[in-house]
């Protein structure tokens, strides 16, 4: 199901990606807070995208509401559901993102292999405007 979804936001954002000028990795961030961009893990760990995160100033991401697209739940029940909150770090070595929900609950680490990706809310982009969870929207 994650590599499934992975496989439709990649499509969607072929012609997003090309337009980068190159790595800049505050190029990526801007566009990732805004929503113009979201970022896909790999499929397997580690890859260019592990890499691409590592380079991006993570420290600056609990500064803006995200939506984390999870695959939740026991592994033969699973579902996708979007998180909001704020990502609170990344840590390359285990793949795990350290995520603060919003509304106040306790932050949470996920595991890369369950996310399916992570990007910004153009229009809602504050606590009082985002859910803390809402059923995925491909």
């Amino acid at each position: 199901m994650v590599t499934t979804a992975r496989a439709v936001q990649r499509a969607a954002q072929l012609g997003r990606r090309a337009a980068y000028s190159g790595p800049d990795s505050m190029e990526v961030y801007n566009n990732l807070v805004v929503g113009k961009y979201s970022w896909v893990p790999d499929d397997a760990h580690p890859g260019s995208a592990a890499a691409e995160m590592e380079n991006l100033p993570v420290h600056w991401l609990k500064d803006w509401m995200l939506h984390l697209d999870v695959e939740c739940g026991m592994r033969d029940e699973t579902v996708l559901h979007r998180l909001y909150g704020t990502v609170t770090s990344y840590e390359p070595s285990t793949g795990r993102v350290g995520f603060s929900p919003a509304g106040g609950d306790p932050a949470i680490s996920v595991p890369v292999h369950r996310i399916v990706a992570l990007s910004g809310d153009r229009q809602r982009r504050s606590d009082g405007q985002v859910p803390a969870h809402e059923p995925y929207d491909e």
